[in-house]
């Protein structure tokens, strides 16, 4: 008898079990799941190594999803109607077996387990159902369909789904169906296993031959083989390593098995990048925008070409289109060709034009390649031109003969491709390379231009790969971390240069296949959310028509982070609707594969979206973003601020239409690459300004912006007195970020530039969070030069463009006797727009003099303390509670100074802790306010805390880029409206994510915060958004004294 089915049920159930109490503070110092595996492997080890156990079945059950040549054409629906028959289900039964519809509720594994509890089948001894079993039946159900590999189709009979499962079914108890059931879907979701460990535990060399060829079989067969069958399973780690270099000589790939592919990082600056490399001599790859391919040719068979997919599916008859240009290049059958045996290589399929005589864009290709002999999503596109054709670029070999190149290093590899392969214009060709030998000095200013050169072509990005670096290390070793690994490095991996636009989503569907990975948010109601544009945009703002939009795409869990999942579900239920029955707005489809819409929203939420270029989607005939992926939901903008579909066509064209290959666009690019955090010259981030021509998108190219973080840019020198012309501040961008925003909410920015996005700071591939800031040691306080308001070499001021957006004046809060108003920042506004105030005057004071501050404890003793500092976080509070302001303007506004990164996030929860206590001892507590977090250094700026120049928005601006760390905001509000950014979950694990220099494992009193979540209409925000120290300054000028909005004032100092 095999190895039994409710064995491996045990593992996975007891991992699902861990899942809860992974959650305790007790448990986090320990990994719960390596017990479980463990302790399960030395129960069963004797089972698992037995004659009588079929390995490669086990393994099969173990990790179905790694196995992309079994399609079994059983979705929920299709299987749910196949177990209620095997299962002989009533009509009671049945509609319980369907709950996995409902929103919120289980999957469809756990209705099979909760209908099958209710007359649990006997089972009798020996009868057990077993991996071999069910392996069996799974390749069979694999073989009837056409999608499968051809390797699994060649098993084809006749085959009766209920028959093949309904004997497994009603021989198994609830809980082993339910984890069947989900292995059929190839998904253990929510329980997710350590595969690294579970493969090592079964051999110590079965993770490295997996990753050698993506076949259980074939690293099976190794294994079996007679020189490595004597190997003991877990030896020594000594002599592990001994081991492992017997075992590398003796590897040799399989013809007709995928060779895996090496692990890659992405770089996330230039200088992140080089810091990766490593002095390191590399290959600069021109990373192509098409499809990857892996080609086995084999001389001693017929047909002798067989092709790879990425996934490692047979894909050779889906790209016949390309086997004359491979027999070609390779010149088989010619005694030119260079291999009498065998050859392996990889390339990359694209579409050639030769009327354009370049390479086309990605979605050509849906035209040529089919899947499994079926063309999908072409039914809006144009038939293939005669001139358009597949082409192939190579760009590495991995076998030749017997000669197995994977052991030899790039640059070996490299001749050999160059000798192989023949190109032909259009037909075949070897990637562009450069070689960049990064002990050099000038290394990253040479990378810079590369990646500028390749932003201006419009090229997809680069790969970096070292010369002398075998294809990938199979055992690792003690070299750099990086040795074996490829880096990727493309614009929109850099925070700031990717493609962003708002958009609005008008609805939401539940899909049942996504709520296991979704387990974390309470009250699911909606997987799915579709994105929608007006197609009378005009009409609406113009004449008040009805909305009409159309649904462009439809984005799930994997394009947001699950904080941004939860506000929409959490807010959306409060504004969803039926579709059909809505009379507020209309909806149309363009594309037919798009999934029908489950509610639609009165008020869509309009998000910030990152993408990767633009694309026309499958079936489409327009282009939308490519990879689209939400970084914020926008509170403060409506749907008719979102992108329309005329200006996101617009955008389309324009973002794919930048050609221009000078040096200019080069330096700009450049220029953009040092920044890192500027919006993309092409796309416009706000879209309500593309209603206005005069709005400029571009950068200015002027020299003097480029450096930002030495102290002598943080204060901008007042230009001359009665200076023409409007000073703007520069239109830096913060950085965008690439990874999901943990934070969820946005209040309206007050910036002149109207900055959005949050610093990258939970990258696992960036530095820690203190670090990826910019240097603030080699400071000069001394030195005031101007970097808002650039000099000419003369020394005549110029200012930026006209066309930037200047914020209207804050709403007046309370009249001074000279007839000025004060804003919320204790400055004088205009009491209108109309009105004059040249006469009027007042005392101008820095806002470091007037605002109350708490600076943290340091070790130096001769650093400046403001004389308006306090003691402790109480004391701040307390200062602010009685802030002449406070009581006129119900706001307060403080600030902390930190000496060290590395206490920020003790600071947040101490603030915290005090504010949790304050709404409920403190009368006259400000029902709302704001304490934001700066480096302690800001004291030491200019001549001092007194310098007029922090009046000034600009420099605040300059700032917050290089000394802001963080804002907590508190609100009394009944309905939190507007936050910035997702409300703290009051549990210690969700502070300690949302706050940078916080340990995530570290325990957190839990005593005082559930105190702030019970205060009724208290909420509290923890923050990153750089912006709102903005809000710090009033003016644009000095002398004379001009507001945000305009207006002139005279200064007392004067």
């Amino acid at each position: 008898m095999g190895f039994k089915f409710s064995f491996l049920c045990d593992l996975l159930s007891n991992l699902d079990n861990t899942r809860v109490v992974k959650a305790s503070t007790a448990a986090k110092n320990s990994d719960l799941d390596i017990k479980v595996v463990t302790r399960w492997f030395a129960q069963h080890e004797k089972r698992i190594h037995h004659k009588d156990t079929d390995q490669r079945a086990l393994l099969s059950c173990l990790f179905p999803e790694k196995l992309p040549e079994r399609v079994y054409w059983l979705q929920h629906t299709s299987l749910a109607r196949v177990i209620g028959r095997c299962l002989l289900l009533g009509m009671s039964r049945r509609e319980e077996l369907e709950r996995w519809r409902v929103s919120g509720g289980v999957d469809l594994g756990e209705c099979v387990e909760n209908v099958m509890r209710q007359a649990e089948n006997h089972i009798c001894d020996g009868q057990e159902v077993t991996v071999e079993e069910i392996d069996t039946v799974l390749i069979r159900l694999a073989s009837r369909c056409k999608f499968s590999g051809s390797r699994v189709r060649r098993q084809h009979t006749a085959v009766d789904v209920e028959k093949c499962l309904g004997p497994l079914y009603r021989r198994m108890s609830s809980r082993d169906a339910k984890w069947l059931t989900r292995m059929i879907l190839k998904s253990f979701s929510p329980v997710m296993l350590p595969v690294n460990y579970i493969l090592r535990k079964f051999h110590f060399l079965l993770p490295s031959l997996f990753l050698f060829q993506d076949s259980f079989d074939s690293a099976l067969d190794t294994l079996a083989s007679e020189k490595i069958s004597r190997f003991p399973p877990h030896p020594e780690p000594g002599l592990a390593q001994d081991l492992a270099a017997i075992t590398l000589d003796c590897l040799n790939p399989k013809m007709g098995v995928k060779i895996g592919r090496p692990d890659y990082y992405k770089a996330r600056s230039i200088k992140h990048c080089c810091r990766m490399v490593d002095r390191r001599r590399m290959s600069i790859e021109r990373k192509y925008d098409g499809e990857y391919c892996q080609i086995h040719i084999d001389l001693s068979k017929h047909p002798n070409i067989q092709i790879f997919s990425k996934s490692g599916k047979d894909s050779t008859m889906d790209r016949s289109g390309i086997h004359e240009a491979l027999r070609d290049a390779l010149r088989i059958g010619s005694p030119k060709c260079k291999f009498s045996k065998r050859c392996i290589l990889e390339g990359e399929l694209l579409i050639w034009s030769d009327k354009h005589g370049r390479i086309m864009n990605f979605h050509k290709l849906r035209k040529f390649i089919s899947r499994s002999g079926t063309f999908i999503g072409t039914e809006n596109d144009s038939l293939p031109q005669p001139y358009e054709h597949l082409m192939v670029v190579f760009f590495d070999i991995l076998a030749l003969d017997d000669d197995v190149c994977l052991k030899k290093v790039h640059r070996q590899r490299r001749l050999l491709l160059k000798d192989v392969v023949q190109p032909i214009h259009g037909r075949a060709d070897i990637s562009e390379q450069q070689i960049l030998d990064f002990s050099r000095p000038d290394s990253p200013y040479r990378l810079e231009r590369i990646f500028a050169k390749g932003i201006v072509q419009l090229w997809e990005g680069f790969v970096l790969k070292g010369c002398e670096d075998p294809y990938f290390s199979i055992f690792p070793s003690n070299t750099n971390g990086t040795f074996g690994r490829w880096i990727k490095l493309k614009k929109d991996y850099i925070p700031g240069l990717g493609d962003t636009l708002d958009l609005a989503l008008i609805g939401a569907k539940y899909e049942p296949r996504d709520v296991n990975a979704l387990k974390r948010i309470p009250k699911l109601l909606w997987t799915h959310f579709f994105i929608g544009c007006l197609l009378n945009k005009n009409a609406v703002l113009q004449l008040g028509a009805t909305p009409q939009f159309r649904v462009v795409d439809v984005i799930d869990h994997h394009c947001m982070s699950l904080q941004n999942m939860q506000i929409l579900n959490q807010f959306g239920e409060f504004v969803a609707c039926d579709p059909v029955s809505n009379p507020d707005s209309k909806f149309e489809y363009e594309r037919a594969n798009l999934p029908s819409m489950g509610v639609m929203f009165r008020t869509p939420f309009v998000v910030e979206m990152l993408g990767s270029g633009f694309e026309k989607p499958s079936g489409a005939r327009y282009f939308a973003l490519r990879f689209p992926r939400i970084l914020k939901v926008h509170w403060d903008r409506t749907f008719q601020d979102a992108t329309s579909f005329q200006e996101l066509q617009q955008m389309a064209e324009k973002a794919r239409s930048v050609t221009a290959e000078d040096d200019s666009s080069q330096e700009h690019w450049c220029k953009r690459l040092k920044l890192a955090n500027g919006a993309c010259q092409y796309i416009n981030r706000e879209s309500q300004n593309m209603l206005s021509e005069s709005g400029s998108t571009s950068e200015s190219d002027d020299e003097g912006s480029v450096e930002t973080t030495n102290s002598t840019a943080m204060l901008p020198t007042p230009p001359c007195t009665h200076e023409s012309g409007t000073a703007i501040t520069n239109d830096h961008g913060n950085p965008i970020q690439i990874y999901m925003d943990n934070t969820a909410g946005t209040t309206s920015s007050t910036s002149v530039s109207g900055l959005r996005g949050n610093p990258l700071t939970e990258n696992p591939n960036q530095s820690s969070y203190q670090k990826a800031r910019p240097r603030k040691d080699n400071i000069r306080p001394d030195k005031l030069a101007a970097s808002v308001y650039i000099n000419d070499i003369e020394g005549n001021v110029t200012t930026k463009s006209h066309n930037a957006k200047v914020p209207a004046a804050p709403r007046p809060l309370k009249t001074n006797v000279d007839g000025a108003s004060t804003n919320k920042t204790g400055y004088p506004t205009p009491t209108s727009a109309s009105s004059t105030t040249r006469g009027q005057q007042f005392d101008l004071k820095s806002p470091l003099l007037t605002l109350p501050q708490y600076l943290c404890p340091s070790s130096t003793s001769d650093e400046y303390h403001p004389t308006n500092a306090t003691r402790s976080p109480d004391d701040l509070l307390q200062a602010m509670t009685y802030h002449p302001r406070t009581t006129s303007q119900n706001q307060s506004l403080g600030l902390v100074l930190i000496p060290q990164p590395s206490t920020l996030g003790l600071e947040i929860l101490n603030i915290i802790k005090s504010l949790s206590q304050s709404p409920r001892t403190v009368l006259k507590f400000p029902p709302t306010g704001k304490i934001f977090f700066l480096d302690s250094k800001v004291l030491n700026l200019g001549t001092g805390p007194e310098d007029t120049r922090f009046c000034l928005r600009a420099t605040w601006e300059n700032i917050s880029n290089a000394y802001f760390y963080a804002c907590v905001s508190w609100s009394t509000a009944t309905a939190i409206a507007v936050t910035t950014a997702q409300p703290v979950r009051w549990r210690s694990s969700a502070i300690a994510d949302e706050i940078p220099c916080t340990n995530p494992d570290d325990d957190i009193t839990p005593t005082c915060l559930p105190i702030l979540g019970q205060t009724k209409g208290f909420n509290i925000s923890v923050g990153f958004e750089k912006e709102e120290l903005c809000c710090l300054g009033e003016f644009v000028l000095i002398e004379p004294l001009v507001h945000v909005n305009g207006q002139t004032y005279t200064s007392e100092c004067d």
